[in-house]
C-alpha cells in the first residue's frame, strides 16, 4: 500500500516527452519570489509580443492551490496546510476513511497539486512558483528551474520588520517553512532532492531584480523556449 501511494517514477524517455515550455521558481522563505515572478512573465510576455510568433505566458502560484481546492471541494488556505503537512502519511489517510465529514489526508492533497501542476506543464507557456514544481517538472526538456535565495540573517531581518515580529519569530518561521517546502518537493521526487535540481540559483542579497530577470530569459532564449 506504501509504494501504491508513492510518486510514479518516470522513464527517462517519458522524462523528454514535449511538455512546456514551463519556468519553475523555488525560493527560500523570505525571498520575494511572487514579485519576481510576475516580473519575468511580463518581460516574456513583451517579448512574445514583439515577435508576434507565439501565444502569451501565464504565471501560477496560488492557482494551483485554488484549483486543487476546488477540486477536493475545500478551501485554499486548508489545502495549503495540509500539503504542508510531513508527518501524517498513509495510515492517517486511512484513519481519516473512517469520519463522517470528508477530509482527505496529506497524501490525497499532494496528488492533486502535482496533478494540476503536470497538466499546466503539459499545455506550456507557464511560470510557476513554488509548490515543489521543480520535483515534479525538473526532466521536461524544454524548462528552466531557478531558485531564490539570501543569507539567513538578511532574510531573518526583513521578515521581522515585514511582519512586525521578533528576530527570535522571524527565525522561527524561516526555518519552519524552509523545512516544509524541502519535504513537499522530496514527496513529489520520491527521494530527497539538493539544489543540483537547480539550472540556476540566485542570492536576492546581491543580484538585482533586473538582473534576474535578464539571466533567466537569456537562458530561456538558449533552450528555444521564447
Amino acid at each position: 500500500m506504501e509504494n501504491r501511494f508513492k510518486p510514479e517514477k518516470r522513464s527517462k524517455k517519458e522524462s523528454l516527452l514535449p511538455y512546456g515550455p514551463v519556468v519553475t521558481i523555488s525560493r527560500m522563505y523570505g525571498c520575494p519570489a511572487k514579485r519576481i515572478a510576475a516580473m519575468l512573465t511580463s518581460a516574456i510576455n513583451q517579448i512574445v509580443e514583439n515577435n508576434k510568433s507565439q501565444e502569451k505566458w501565464t504565471l501560477l502560484g496560488k492557482e494551483i492551490l485554488e484549483q486543487s481546492a476546488k477540486e477536493l471541494h475545500l478551501k485554499p488556505d486548508l489545502i495549503k496546510e495540509i500539503a504542508n503537512t510531513h508527518g501524517q502519511g498513509l495510515i492517517d489517510d486511512i484513519l481519516l476513511s473512517f469520519t463522517n465529514k470528508y477530509y482527505p489526508g496529506d497524501i490525497k492533497v499532494k496528488h492533486t497539486i502535482g496533478d494540476i501542476i503536470n497538466e499546466y506543464a503539459i499545455r506550456g507557456k507557464v511560470v510557476m512558483v513554488g509548490r515543489g514544481g521543480v520535483a515534479l517538472l525538473r526532466d521536461v526538456k524544454k524548462s528552466v528551474h531557478i531558485k531564490i535565495t539570501a543569507p539567513l540573517e538578511w532574510r531573518i531581518n526583513d521578515v521581522s520588520k515585514r511582519y512586525m515580529i521578533t528576530l527570535d519569530e522571524a527565525e522561527r518561521r524561516i526555518k519552519e517553512i524552509d523545512l516544509k517546502r524541502d519535504h513537499l518537493r522530496k514527496f513529489f521526487a520520491g527521494k530527497k532532492i539538493d539544489d543540483s535540481v537547480f539550472d540556476i540559483i540566485f542570492n536576492y542579497y546581491t543580484c538585482t531584480e533586473e538582473e534576474i530577470i535578464s539571466c533567466t530569459i537569456k537562458l530561456m532564449e538558449k533552450r528555444d523556449m521564447i
